[in-house]
This record gives C-alpha cells, structure tokens and sequence, in this order.
C-alpha cells in the first residue's frame, strides 16, 4: 500500500535544528506507517528541487550529517519514492489536475478519497497543516471526454499519533480482498445491509484487476453504511462516493429491471460510480428495511 507526501507542506527551515525536528518526526511516521501496513509514500520531482534551508534543496539535505543521520537517511531512501512517471495513474483515472486553494497539490490528490484513498503525510508547521482532513479539487475526464469538476477529502497526517488515529482503516485496508470472486463470496458477511442479484454476483466474480476490486469494495462500504442507517429517504449527499439516481429516461432502460434471488424484478435506477473507467454499481434501495438491493456491477450501461 502507497501514501503520498503532501508537497505543498515541505518548507524553508530556519536553521539545522528546526529541520532536523521535523525531518525526525517525519521519520516516525514513516517508521509508525510501515507498520500498518504502508510500504512505501511517494513524492513529487518538485519536491527534489525545493529548498529546505537556506542554499540546500532536498537532495542535498540528504547528505547533511548535521540534519539527517546515517540511519534516519536510510529510512527516507527506503521509504520514500517518486511518483513520477505518473502516467498509468493519470491514465487510468483521465485525471487533468488537482488543486487545494488553487494551488497544483499531487501529493493530496492522489491520496484523495476518490483516487487512491490513503494517507497524505506532511512536515508539520505551527497552525499549518494542522487539519485531519482536507478538501482536494478534481479536475478529470468522464468517460465521454467531457470535464468533470468535483471536490474528494483527504486523509493528512504529520505525528505518528495522528497515523494511529487511522490504524482500522489502514489495517482493513491490507485486508480488502483483492480479486471479485473472493470479494462476492465474502460480501453477505462484509455487508449484511446489501442483497446481490445473481447478475451482480456474477459479475462481481468476473473482476480480477485489485484496483477495481478495491474500488468496488470501498463502494460497496458507501452503501452498506447508508443502507444501515437510512430511516428516510436517501439522497445523493448522504453518500461519501458519487451516487446518483438515472434520469427519467434511462430509469426506462429494460437492463435496469432486474431479477432478485426472492423471484421479484426490482428497478435499479440508483447508481453509484467507482473507477477506473466507467464503472457503475446500480441498486435499488428499500429504505424501511434498511436493504438496498444490488442488480449491476460492471461498466455504464449504454442506452
């Protein structure tokens, strides 16, 4: 499992001891993140250009004994690694930019609920960087190649206390199946508020890329988490992942009546979306049962 350095938080330091605190706490995360479960955080190239004091970019700090020791310089070798070329997560998501108040933030971006949902890890400053969570513009591509803005939070973290805060998420993590039919055989169990139409257990099965399976799998928590606990009617604001109902004409479209393991057809005009690609879990949601019943797992149905 990845992290990513938050970038917009490394900084000018002072002086060698100011850097050398932060460069030990950022070395405890490491240490504190390694062992739950997270292997390596990787930065930008920017981040290898910045100045950390006065006339010492990153690289360079790295060889100053007097701010990072022999065994603190192993730990950020090992751990820390570039992102770029980042092309295979740009590709898969058709990802055109992130920005946090306007400014270029990768490192937040990619650490994003909606992309790779993990942690973002940066320097700490006094009343800087201080929040648990921050809110991360996204500017990407629908699968029509039109723009598509939206707004993911982001997990952040600069204490190894504030990564333990995130131990169960970290550790469910390593625990996410990470292939479709181990995930469909698991699901009655993972969430006992989702009924799986025949269709979409099938389907489930037939998933063999992780990073969908994971997608999926976050997803699907969405709406076991909603389904538990809806007393009303649901909303698309009740949801931490985009899901929507259709529109009124492809709530017409005969794929969307499906056949539940009870004999009943039920319309499953609810969506939610997961990535990479396309991807689409269409339900239908009984909110007096608190059950919502799961009809389609694969790719947008075309109209």
């Amino acid at each position: 499992m990845d992290a990513y350095l938050n970038e917009l938080s490394v900084r000018v330091f002072s002086n060698n001891e100011e850097a050398q605190d932060a460069f030990l706490l950022l070395g405890k995360c490491l240490h504190k993140m390694s062992e739950l479960g997270v292997s390596n955080v990787r930065m930008t190239n920017e981040i290898m250009k910045k100045g950390i004091l006065p006339g010492q970019t990153w690289n360079r700090i790295l060889n100053n004994e007097t701010v990072i020791g022999k065994d603190l310089k192993s730990v950020l070798i090992n751990k820390l690694c570039t992102l770029e070329p980042i092309d295979n997560l740009e590709d898969k998501y058709n990802v055109l930019e992130f920005s946090y108040n306007k400014i270029p933030c990768k490192g937040l971006g990619w650490a994003s609920e909606s992309m790779e949902n993990t942690l973002a890890l940066g320097f700490r400053q006094e009343n800087v960087w201080d929040n648990g969570s921050y809110n991360v513009d996204i500017n990407l591509l629908d699968e029509d190649g039109n723009e598509l803005p939206l707004t993911s939070g982001c997990k952040h973290v600069v204490s190894p206390d504030e990564v333990e805060t995130h131990r169960d998420f970290l550790l469910k993590k390593i625990n996410i199946p990470t292939n479709g039919k181990v995930l469909a055989k698991r699901s009655a169990k993972l969430f006992p508020h989702l009924r799986f139409a025949e269709q979409a257990s099938n389907q489930l099965e037939k998933i063999k890329d992780p990073v969908v399976v994971q997608q999926v799998y976050w997803r699907l928590l969405d709406l076991e988490r909603v389904a538990a606990n809806s007393t009303s009617s649901i909303s698309p604001e009740k949801f931490k992942y985009k899901t929507t109902p259709e529109s009124e004409t492809r709530s017409r479209l005969p794929q969307l009546k499906i056949l539940f393991l009870d004999g009943k057809t039920r319309l499953c005009s609810w969506h939610s979306r997961f990535t990479p690609s396309a991807g689409r879990i269409h339900f239908c949601p009984n909110e007096s049962e608190q059950i919502f019943y799961i009809g389609y797992i694969g790719e947008k149905i075309a109209d």
